[in-house]
């Protein structure tokens, strides 16, 4: 599924018209998938009472046609006109027939009225603007958004909440935030790309009819759970260890042995048919045999126990000869001789399998020359918005800022796939294809979460070394569902990186049992449960 701005919505509503569906068709189809789900939402429309804002263009007769819907079913509708002449597409007439009273709103009783009926609702619906939001919201508006900003009644978005930008996220102050939005067709690229700001709360895509295909040319991928499902390797009933690779990490340090763990773990849990752990000695010494799957290498030391990089990069380059990935940089530091290793490697790394740079060793080629330029388009780098900032040489504000153009920047100077972690974590390719991860989850804001996640990114390159840019968004992908599933379980506060890592089994369950369906959609959860449109 593509995420899309809104002048791409606009092509593609156009396009469909070309193939043979009309506005009218996909306002009618919008309204009524609208009405359906706030009707689910309830429980039982019948006796409900809704109250809808009605808007100036398409998306205030996508709401009427809601209205009508919902009526049908039942409830008690009263649509307020706030913006426009009353009847957007023409929806008016058949709304009415159907039970909905609508009042306009273009003075302060008016106002007093819609702040008396909202507070005795059940549910608003927001159908004003959608992605037409192009500029500040004056009054009237502002003061009738902000009399249902004080009924504290929740609020349901058509395709938008009022004062979202859909291009860049961007919230109007005096916008209305939602506690439910209903996408129509497409994910918008801002809000979920910027979906830690929680003004659309729940996100759900609904199908209105533009026919497949359609949007076949745009770049930007909505990594829900049914592209995720199609990334997953062949597991061959005749299969053997071999046959799904083998991932050589090189990761630890006597400050962070847990890293080096945390990664191998994963790695094991990633369907990978070996995983090795090559540490230095002292790391060894702590870790060895702690994950009794992996196999386990201690690096040179020199006499006074420091690594011996030399010799330590000759035995990493050895042992990569039977690999089919390296992951390097989990816990790593960044002491001088781990520097001359980790530059060593980067060097040789069009003679070694492809590799994924996390971490330390980030974070010691930020400050190496131009240390790109050996590296092949394979190559996974798996920065968080600090190490993001450091290897652009710009500051973390500015890439949080604008968390799609660092990435597609670096994806495209660097020449290799590049993972901006996050909310919403983005995956880019060296060709700028773009993929959105749903998941929002403060539980995975913990140490060791992200050595957790380079953990299944080596070991699921190892098992498909010619397709890095899946096996980092599958990678990404199944992180995200494991610390859902984990949050279900122990919760935002309590949840740790080791019950990620222990919940990565049923994660790739579930993602495997979903690919037998039709189609299914995951959301971005607010409260750690799944939201699916059949």
């Amino acid at each position: 599924m593509k995420a899309v701005t809104a002048a791409q919505m606009r092509r593609l509503e156009q396009a469909a018209v070309e193939a043979g569906v009309s506005l009218d068709e996909l306002m009618e189809n919008a309204g009524r998938a609208v009405g359906d789900e706030v009707a689910a939402k309830l429980g039982n429309a019948a006796g409900s009472r809704v109250v809808v804002l009605i808007g100036p263009g398409n998306n205030g007769g996508d709401g009427l046609v809601a209205a009508a819907r919902l009526a049908q079913r039942g409830a008690a509708v009263e649509a307020f006109v706030v913006a426009g002449s009353g009847d957007p597409a023409g929806k008016r007439s058949a709304a009415e027939a159907s039970g909905v009273r609508i009042e306009s709103v273009i003075d302060e009783p008016g106002i007093q009225v819609l702040s008396s009926v909202s507070a005795s609702a059940d549910v608003v619906i927001d159908a004003v603007l959608g992605t037409g939001a192009s500029r500040p919201i004056g009054d009237p508006l502002g003061r009738a958004l902000a009399a249902v900003r004080q009924s504290g009644t929740p609020v349901v978005a058509v395709d938008l909440p009022t004062g979202m930008n859909a291009d860049t996220g961007q919230f109007d102050p005096n916008g209305i935030r939602a506690d439910l939005t209903l996408m129509l067709a497409n994910p918008k690229i801002g809000p979920v790309i910027e979906a830690s700001n929680g003004h659309c709360g729940e996100i759900k895509v609904l199908d209105i009819g533009i026919p497949p295909g359609l949007d076949s040319g745009l770049e930007v991928e909505w990594l829900d759970k049914q592209l995720a499902s199609s990334l997953l390797p062949a597991r061959p009933a005749d299969s053997h260890k071999g046959t799904f690779g083998r991932a050589l990490l090189v990761a630890g340090s006597p400050q962070y042995p847990g890293a080096a763990l945390l990664a191998t773990n994963a790695a094991t849990r990633s369907g990978a048919g070996l995983v090795e752990l090559a540490t230095e000695s002292s790391v060894y010494d702590l870790v060895v045999g702690a994950v009794p799957e992996a196999i386990y290498t201690p690096l040179a030391e020199s006499n006074s126990r420091e690594l011996d990089s030399s010799e330590s990069a000759r035995q990493v380059i050895d042992r990569a000869a039977a690999a089919t990935s390296v992951l390097i940089g989990p816990g790593f530091g960044t002491s001088v001789n781990k520097s001359i290793l980790t530059r060593t490697l980067a060097k040789q790394a069009p003679c070694l399998p492809p590799l994924v740079i996390d971490a330390d060793a980030l974070n010691i080629l930020a400050g190496t020359y131009r240390w790109w330029e050996t590296l092949p388009q394979s190559t996974i780098v798996t920065p968080h918005p600090g190490e993001m900032a450091r290897l652009l040489d710009q500051s973390t504000t500015e890439v949080q800022a604008d968390r799609l153009g660092a990435a597609k920047c670096a994806a495209e100077k660097w020449g290799v796939n590049v993972v901006l972690k996050g909310a919403a974590t983005l995956i880019v390719s060296p060709a700028g294809r773009v993929r959105i991860s749903p998941f929002v989850n403060a539980g995975l804001a913990k140490g060791g979460t992200g050595d957790v996640l380079a953990g299944l990114a080596s070991g699921l390159l190892a098992q498909m070394p010619d397709r890095p840019f899946d096996a980092a968004s599958l990678a990404v992908y199944v992180h995200g569902l494991a610390g859902e599933i984990a949050r279900r379980s122990k919760g935002e506060i309590g949840m740790r990186a080791g019950d990620v890592i222990n919940a990565i089994p049923d994660a790739f369950i579930e993602l495997a049992s979903s690919g037998r369906k039709a189609f299914e959609f995951t959301g971005i959860p607010r409260t750690g449960t799944y939201n699916s449109d059949p």
